[in-house]
């Protein structure tokens, strides 16, 4: 298909005005008008060797340029096809590049305007003008270089070599030039512009110069009519390729209507499925009622098994109530009924000097046991309220095992029993009650020899564990059924709590024990193989180190010391707090008893005071601006100074989780107190932590 471009009709680049373009495309498509307007005025001939061949080609030129169609092929860019390329080609060869350049520019001018489906701004007519201009220059002089001035005669001349490499000259200036214009106007690269939208048109360049040298052939030799005959061919080509492309518009317009139809098909079966997810989403909320009905009805369901299982806890509280209340009647009558009987024989006066000893004695075991009764209803009153107050100091534990074991062993050698402890010599110390410790080792001892037939054995372990001091007792006696194992801490329970039981009591030993356990933050729990087989009950309480060899102490918190009125004088407190009114209240209760007191506000205060004072204590915070108190406490530690890293510390914040004291413990303070916190218990933490640093 002979064929000529003309990109101005580019659909892609008429979306656009001059100031529209991209600033490289507006300076590409400047110079490329200047050079071509420069080119045509060069090519202005001064002369006409032959007005006749040059008005005829110049007709024939703008005849073929208006026979135009638009390329078929997308990617072309809306541009149009016209046979205007062999008049273009016919005038180079016979009448040379000057006045070839003016004929192809004309028929540029009717390509672009003549019946233009878009009226394109005229900076891009004249681009493709001046484009169109020095293509013809560069192929004429290309074509005068390789084969000189004159025009072919023969018909073997139609495929030399100058010819070819003109053809090639004009269709790489042409398209070249335009695939610039486009990708610098669109954005793409050139390369692959001109390789998609222009190089499968190369072969339409070809014919159409083929064509044009052949007419120029028959006129040279002066065969003009011959050269008027080869317009009937070309026009038949070009009306070839017109239906061509009205058959595929016919086609593009019915690949539109399938496409809008599809759209139509596509649009109805997406309506289709809204609908059917609107009705799905229905089910959905239908079985979410259905869902939400049956939640509330196992919600009812649950309540009235609650209500069911309140009611039935509350007959069951009443009915353990009522057996407490029996019970304790039952042991505090026992030993007042022995206490008054051997009283009245002793007021009358009827008894011997051996039954007067027997009655003293009876009564003293009675009053003790009777004390003992009392005191233990007394401790889980205490603790069921919160008002359970501890001595805390460092304690050896294998002095309070010794200690309880003295009470223990007047019943245990009573029963023949063989009561026998096993401490180990590196055993460190606890931070707690002593009277309460030995009251834990005593209950518990006293259970073993308790439950111990005649005969059997008690045995005491003290050991050291890697963070905590255990005390296990453990005895050969009657051993702890299983199902009763996980009740054996509970308060008023009991194995055997039928009339007919062998040993009395009120149940409460081990509630005593748990309590007092964790209360200083340890922990009991009780293993046996079941009935005859024996028990053993471990204890583990939190062990202390002093703070030259522990990163990290166990929580010495305590509560408020014994005496009330204890003195602080000669201790140095260091209170490191960012909130001024709790830095002062801190102070002012150590500065009643007699503390020598140093406040700073943050981190930084603290360490500068440390480095330059004596402190025998320090209280700091935790939550405070800029630097915390665990990155203090840490900076304290890893001083060069032995002494003053050695400080003890207590945390006083209101930090009061168990995760906030690990962390705190773990930071390398030894107490941790959580604000608010009583003048008793600060005092008694400075003097717990003076005496640790005296250790």
């Amino acid at each position: 298909m002979i064929g000529g471009l003309c990109p101005a009709e580019s659909r892609t680049a008429a979306d656009q005005r001059w100031w529209a373009l991209p600033l490289p495309a507006r300076v590409y498509v400047a110079a490329v008008i200047i050079g071509g307007v420069a080119a045509i005025v060069r090519s202005v001939p001064t002369t006409y060797p032959s007005p006749v061949l040059f008005s005829v080609l110049l007709v024939a030129a703008c005849l073929m340029s208006a026979w135009k169609i638009p390329m078929p092929v997308p990617a072309a860019n809306g541009c149009t096809l016209s046979v205007a390329d062999a008049a273009n080609i016919m005038s180079l060869l016979l009448l040379g590049s000057d006045a070839a350049a003016l004929i192809a520019v004309a028929g540029v001018w009717i390509q672009c305007t003549y019946k233009a489906k878009h009226r394109d701004p005229f900076h891009r007519t004249l681009f493709s003008m001046a484009a169109l201009a020095l293509t013809m220059v560069a192929a004429g002089t290309v074509y005068e270089w390789s084969a000189g001035a004159q025009a072919p005669t023969t018909f073997g001349a139609v495929l030399s070599k100058p010819l070819v490499l003109t053809l090639g000259v004009y269709f790489l200036g042409n398209s070249t030039l335009m695939a610039a214009a486009i990708a610098l106007s669109t954005g793409r690269a050139p390369w692959a512009t001109w390789r998609d939208d222009f190089l499968w048109s190369a072969s339409t360049f070809m014919v159409a110069g083929v064509a044009g040298a052949i007419g120029a052939v028959v006129v040279a030799r002066g065969e003009h009519w011959r050269a008027l005959l080869l317009l009937a061919p070309v026009y038949l080509t070009y009306r070839t390729y017109d239906a061509l492309v009205g058959r595929l518009d016919d086609q593009k317009r019915h690949a539109e209507t399938m496409r809008t139809l599809h759209g139509e098909t596509v649009a109805a079966l997406r309506q289709a499925r809204e609908a059917e997810q609107a009705l799905a989403e229905e089910k959905e909320r239908l079985a979410v009622a259905l869902t939400e009905m049956t939640r509330l009805e196992e919600q009812r369901h649950q309540l009235l098994e609650r209500e069911q299982a309140a009611r039935a806890s509350a007959e069951k509280a009443n009915r353990l109530k009522d057996h407490f209340l029996a019970v304790v009647s039952h042991e505090l009558r026992t030993p007042l009924n022995a206490i008054l009987g051997w009283a009245d024989m002793l007021r009358r006066g009827t008894l011997d000097e051996r039954q007067r000893q027997r009655a003293s004695r009876t009564i003293l075991d009675s009053a003790k046991r009777q004390s003992q009764l009392i005191e233990d209803l007394l401790d889980v009153a205490r603790i069921s309220s919160g008002k359970l107050r501890l001595n805390r100091a460092i304690l050896d534990p294998r002095d309070v095992v010794v200690d309880a074991a003295h009470v223990v062993q007047p019943l245990a050698e009573a029963k023949g029993l063989r009561l026998t402890i096993d401490a180990a010599p590196s055993v460190g110390g606890v931070y707690g009650d002593a009277a309460r410790l030995q009251q834990v080792v005593s209950n518990l001892l006293s259970n073993a020899v308790k439950f111990t037939p005649d005969g059997g054995s008690v045995h005491v372990t003290v050991r050291q564990l890697r963070e905590s001091v255990e005390i296990a007792v453990a005895d050969s006696g009657e051993g702890i059924p299983a199902d009763f194992l996980p009740a054996v801490f509970e308060p008023f329970r009991q194995a055997d709590d039928s009339s007919t039981r062998t040993h009395p009591g009120l149940g409460l030993g081990l509630s005593i024990v748990k309590s007092l356990v964790h209360a200083h933050h340890g922990t009991v729990h009780a293993e046996s193989d079941g009935r005859g087989t024996g028990a053993t009950f471990i204890v583990r309480l939190p062990a202390v180190t002093s703070p030259e060899t522990t990163d990290a102490g166990e929580d010495l918190e305590c509560g408020p010391v014994a005496d009330t009125q204890a003195w602080l004088d000669g201790i140095s407190v260091l209170v490191v707090d960012d909130d001024r009114e709790c830095r002062d209240v801190v102070a002012a209760h150590l500065q009643e008893r007699h503390a020598h007191v140093i406040t700073a506000a943050s981190a930084l205060q603290a360490l500068d005071v440390i480095q330059h004072e004596h402190i025998d204590v320090m209280l700091s915070d935790i939550a405070m601006p800029g630097e915390d108190g665990y990155s203090l406490v840490r900076r304290v530690r890893a001083l060069n100074s032995a002494k003053a890293a050695s400080i003890p510390a207590a945390a006083l914040t209101a930090l009061a989780h168990q995760e906030d004291r690990q962390r705190a413990l773990q930071s390398g303070f030894q107490l941790h107190l959580a604000k608010p916190v009583d003048p008793r218990s600060l005092v008694a933490a400075v003097t717990t932590l003076h005496r640790l640093n005296a250790v």
